[in-house]
Formats: C-alpha cells, structure tokens, sequence
C-alpha cells in the first residue's frame, strides 16, 4: 500500500481529489493537509511515496514545500497541480523524473491516472535498484566475515580490543542498533542455505535504506540479527530515526517475500557507544522475548566421567532457552525431546548426571514460571518444592513425563495468553475508531496505529487475522451502522449524520452509504418509516 498525501489551501478541492482516490481502487492510505506547514509536519513523522500539492498556497508554497521533501524523504514523488498562468515558468523552473506537472483545467480522472502511473514507475523503480545492489553484494561477502567477528567481540561483551578496520561504521561515534529475530522460516535449512538468506535479509535493508546516508553493519547469532546504524555528517541522529522506522514494514515484507524468512523488529530508542552495545542487544532480545510476544512484531558446566553420557550440551541449553523465552514451541519441544531422551536413558536414581539433567530443566521451568507468573496456571508434582528434589519420582522416565506435562501446560498458557493479548487489542482500536467515527483524519491507518503503540502495517495484519476483515472494511461498516442508528430519529437532519460519521458533505456520505447498503440514507429512512407504520398503524 503506498502512502499518498494531498496538500491544498482550499478544503473543498482537498475533499473533491480524496473523494475520487477513495473510489478509484487504488490501493494507497491517504492523508490531508491544508497547508505547506501543516504537511512539512506530517512528513516530518511518517514517511510518504507521493505527494499530491497545489502549486500556489499562502505562506509556504509547492516550491518551497518540494525543497523539503528532496531533502527528508527522496524517494519521495510530487505531483503539482497549477494553473495556466503560472505552469509554463515553474516547469521550466523544476525539472525531474521525481515531478510531475498537471493543469487544475485537466480533472480529477487525470490526477487518478497520473498518480496509478507513478506508481507503477515507483515499483519498478525499486526493482531497478534491487538488481544494482544484487550486484554488489557479492563484494561484501568477504568483508562480512571480517565484520561479524569483530561485532561479535562488541556485541557480547568480549574484552578482546576490537579494531574498526574494514568495518562501516565508526567506533568512536554512536550507533543505533536494531534487532530482529527470526521467528520462522528456518527449519532444517542447510547451512549454506541458510547463510543465503541472512545475506538476502541483511541486501533487503540495505536496499531500502540506500537513499538516506546511513551507515550499515550487520551481525547475526543463529536466529539473532542486529544492523547497528550510523548516519553520516550531513543527518542528524533524530532525523535517521524516522527513516529506518518507517521503512520497517516494507523491509519486512520484502524479506519475507525473498526468503521466507518471518522476522520481528526491535529498534533501539537512541543511538548508543560501542562500549554499551553489550547492553543494548540484550536489552532489544528482552523487548522482543518478553515483550507483547505477538506474531511478526515491528515497535516501537562440569567434568564428566569417562563411561557417563555427559549432561546437557551448552548448546542444547541455548536453544532450550531461547525458544521458551521466544514461546517458540516447536524448536522447544525439538530440543526438549533431546533432553529428555538422556533422561530418560538413566537407569539409578542415584546418577549423578541424572540429577544435573534433571535439576537444570528444574531452574529452566521454574525461571520461566517466575518471570510470566504462571504459579497458579500449572502444575508440578510436589509443587514448587517439587523442582528442588527428584525425591517424589520412582524412575527418571517418570520425571521425564512430568516434565513434558509441564511443558505442553506452559505452551497452552502461552497461547491463551497471546489470543488473549490480540483480542485486547482489537478492542482497543474498535473503541478509538468508535470514539472518532466524526474525525476523519484520526482514522488514518498511522493516527490508528499511533494510537495503539504499533507499526501500522504490522497493526493491519494483526487486525485482519483476529477479526477476518480489514481495518478499512470494519471503519466503513461502523459508519454504516451509525449512520443508520442515527437514520432512526426522524429528527435529525442528513447533514448532521454525515458530520456524525466523518463526512465532508451529506453528498459524500449519501454517494458512501449508496455504494455500501444499494439504497440511499433517505431511501433507509422512508422504508424505516413505513414499516413502522404498518406495524402499527394508528400510531
């Protein structure tokens, strides 16, 4: 969906070239702005693909409002419109493939097919720099490699000197890290495959960064990515913000679309030294491991004898670890098995490493239920004393079951937990759409996701999976349904219901409530009428 923004002095034109887009099919999220002013502060917030403006408006005009987008948001296309008296020296005055020029004189079926052209030329645009960059990036294979030892030793808090040679970022100057976590997609993937993909992920942001002057490195531990990013000179960290924020989504996607690779972000608050990177990183895994937990999200040991099986790998327990802190239930129970299965083999009650085995899956649950509360949700034999001593058991095979018991009963917690989140945020955003029926720009798919503290497009998705329809659908069908509730009083005039519902004009609305219910606000009224009549008809 491509973001469009309208800019014009007079409200009704804005309302006319809205009310056309909005039937056009084109799929595109629309914001308004009744000034210069008023859209340099949209654009200084969200990220637009076009810009639909008047040439001509008091206090800051087109001109001046194209010098700004050039410089915040490249990428970003502008479509004038102009009169007759002014078209010939302004378009001799602007000249780019980013600018295009149409005469008010030419009509609103010119805007639409203008603006369905422009983005078509921004698709293939952004196919266009992906082949550049696919050339590219054989190139920095080599130096990756350099690169992911040298993070590493940052990133988890080696001691070991790091030197910034070959790296693309400064040490001696703050960096912003953003995490993901790739949360599916990587199952039984050979690992040359798999390093493809990383590689393909790490292109996708890059590609889409590429306009802004920003810096990239990029490191990966298994399922754990971190770009760390540093603007040049020329722009100022807060302004680097808004960019890598608002291409997250379409990031996302795209490495999805490459790689099959489901990944959830995490972007840091502020930028940070090198010497805090540790921190950091562990802080954005503990927002993405403990924090809303929701599907794709955007946000912001010892010596063995030589004749024993040894106890559970480091490795093993890692990979415990961070599937029951990510709830990933199938790379758990994977690992798990494992676990169980030397376990399981032990035979004395007596073993030494059965008891290992037995009290590190102990303080692995137990942590677990501490940190989600979970003590009056499930069970385990003896209680919570129960994981201190294996006394209560009379075979490890025993204990193995319990322990798998506890297992399933946590993942059956976790999904409650994470239905129960989804639906309170789905009600949350039908009470502010609610709430906001008569404002029609607090509708917008950012004001909405604003609200609610998510990506927009992550808060789409979720939207739609939880209720079956899309966010547009359910404000429309809304509309309706207050417009009708409404339509009940005889007394209210149409003009009014339309305000009351978030439409410009009554023409509007009744064009609205046609193309959704067949039938006319007044057509509504006259049939609620006279079936009340012959319902009762001395009334």
């Amino acid at each position: 969906m491509r973001r469009v923004l309208i800019v014009d002095d007079e409200p009704i034109i804005v309302r006319g070239i809205v009310s056309v887009l909005e039937d056009s099919g084109l799929d595109i999220d629309l914001y308004k702005a009744y000034s210069g002013e008023e859209a340099l502060r949209i654009l200084a917030e969200t990220r637009m693909d076009i810009v639909v403006s008047d040439v001509k408006m008091p206090g800051m005009d087109g001109l001046q409002l194209l010098e700004h987008i050039n410089r915040e948001w490249p990428e970003c296309r502008v479509i004038f419109l102009s009169g007759h008296s002014e078209f010939d020296s302004i378009y001799r005055a602007v000249q780019g493939d980013a600018v295009t020029f149409l005469l008010k004189t030419e009509g609103f079926g010119k805007i639409v097919s203008t603006l369905r052209g422009t983005i078509e030329a921004l698709d293939q645009a952004q196919k266009n720099l992906e082949t550049k960059h696919q050339l590219l990036a054989q190139q920095a294979v080599t130096r990756r490699l350099f690169q992911r030892d040298a993070l590493s030793a940052l990133i988890q808090g080696s001691s070991r000197k790091v030197s910034a040679d070959g790296l693309e970022i400064s040490l001696q100057k703050p960096v912003l890290p953003l995490y993901a976590y790739i949360e599916s997609g990587t199952a039984d993937l050979p690992l040359e495959e798999y390093h493809g993909k990383l590689l393909a992920a790490d292109r996708a942001l890059r590609l889409h960064l590429a306009p802004y002057p920003i810096q990239i490195a990029f490191w990966n531990h298994e399922d754990d990515l971190l770009w760390l990013l540093q603007p040049d000179e020329s722009l100022p960290m807060t302004r680097c913000m808004p960019y890598v924020r608002e291409n997250l989504d379409l990031i996302q996607a795209d490495i999805h679309a490459e790689t099959n690779l489901t990944l959830a972000f995490a972007l840091h608050p502020t930028a940070v030294p090198a010497n805090q990177l540790s921190d950091a990183y562990l802080a954005l895994r503990r927002r993405i491991c403990r924090g809303v937990g929701l599907p794709g999200m955007i946000a912001l040991q010892p010596s063995h004898s030589r004749d024993a099986a040894p106890p559970l790998p480091d490795s093993l327990l890692t990979r415990l670890q961070e599937a029951l802190d990510h709830m990933n239930r199938k790379e758990f129970m994977s690992a798990f098995s494992e676990a169980m299965d030397s376990l399981r083999k032990r035979t004395r009650m007596d073993d030494p490493f059965a008891l290992e085995i037995y009290l590190t899956m102990s303080r692995l649950f137990l942590s677990h239920i501490n940190r989600r509360k979970l003590h009056d949700s499930v069970q385990f034999p003896g209680g919570l004393l129960g994981f201190t001593s294996a006394a209560g058991f009379t075979s490890w095979n025993q204990s193995a079951d319990a322990f798998t018991e506890l297992a399933q009963a946590i993942f059956r917690c976790g999904d409650a937990d994470q239905g129960n989140r989804s639906q309170a945020i789905v009600t949350r955003i039908k009470d502010y759409i609610a709430c906001h029926l008569n404002r029609p720009d607090d509708l917008s798919l950012t004001s909405i996701a604003a609200n609610a503290y998510f990506n927009p497009a992550y808060l789409s998705r979720l939207f739609h999976q939880v209720t079956g329809e899309t966010l547009s659908e359910y404000i429309s069908a809304e509309r309706i349904r207050k417009a009708n509730e409404l339509l009940q009083n005889s007394g209210t005039r149409i003009g009014d219901i339309s305000e009351a519902v978030g439409f410009s004009s009554p023409a509007n609305f009744t064009r609205f409530y046609r193309k959704m219910t067949g039938s006319t606000p007044q057509e509504y009224r006259d049939r609620l009428a006279h079936s009340t009549f012959q319902s009762n008809p001395t009334a």
